[in-house]
């Protein structure tokens, strides 16, 4: 089987079952910092190493990412604040604040979300992927050959890239080989 035929559907994970790969302090800071940004109307979604855990790949990560809306931020001139009141750790975990570039803004704004109290909105795999891909890091190139390990639906990664990212179409196939080169 290639990673182009390869479209296992995972079924869903939660904080909860994560909470056995994670230090605790990581599940509760996601959820505490994830109402923190509700209570204060920020659009955001879980991304970084939760969100690859809740894909299909726990890894142990040392910080929370979000990635949130401009309405995080204060514009003073030049200078590009926090919105005060926002957490910026948990029981000593960073929680990290990623901003979208403007050339990723049409493909990834609409994971945005303001949640119900108590959810905690994860990227999906396929816009995950893209991030890690844009990010450029090995330590993010493996997370997305550990994903497609995991059995993330390869396909919809690739459609997502080609109508957003197409310049990063041939950097995942390189990593989709590895990962079946890896499984083999």
């Amino acid at each position: 089987m290639t990673h182009r035929q390869h479209s296992r559907q995972l079924s869903p994970l939660t904080l909860d079952d994560l909470a056995g790969h994670l230090p605790v302090t990581h599940v509760d800071g996601a959820r505490a910092a994830s109402e923190a940004f509700r209570r204060q109307g920020i659009h955001h979604v879980l991304v970084g190493g939760l969100a690859v855990g809740l894909c299909g790949y726990p890894r142990s990560t040392r910080d929370i990412d979000f990635l949130v809306g401009e309405e995080a931020f204060e514009h003073h001139g030049p200078i590009v604040t926090h919105k005060p009141g926002l957490p910026v750790s948990y029981m000593g975990v960073g929680i990290d604040w990623i901003s979208l570039e403007p050339s990723e803004q049409s493909a990834l704004s609409p994971y945005l979300v303001l949640p119900e109290t108590g959810e905690v909105p994860a990227m999906p795999a396929s816009p995950l992927v893209a991030m890690k891909l844009l990010a450029g890091r090995q330590k993010d190139q493996a997370d997305v050959v550990e994903l497609i390990k995991a059995g993330i639906d390869t396909e919809d990664a690739r459609r997502f890239l080609a109508r957003h990212f197409p310049g990063k179409l041939d950097l995942f196939d390189r990593l989709a080989r590895q990962a079946e080169k890896e499984q083999s």
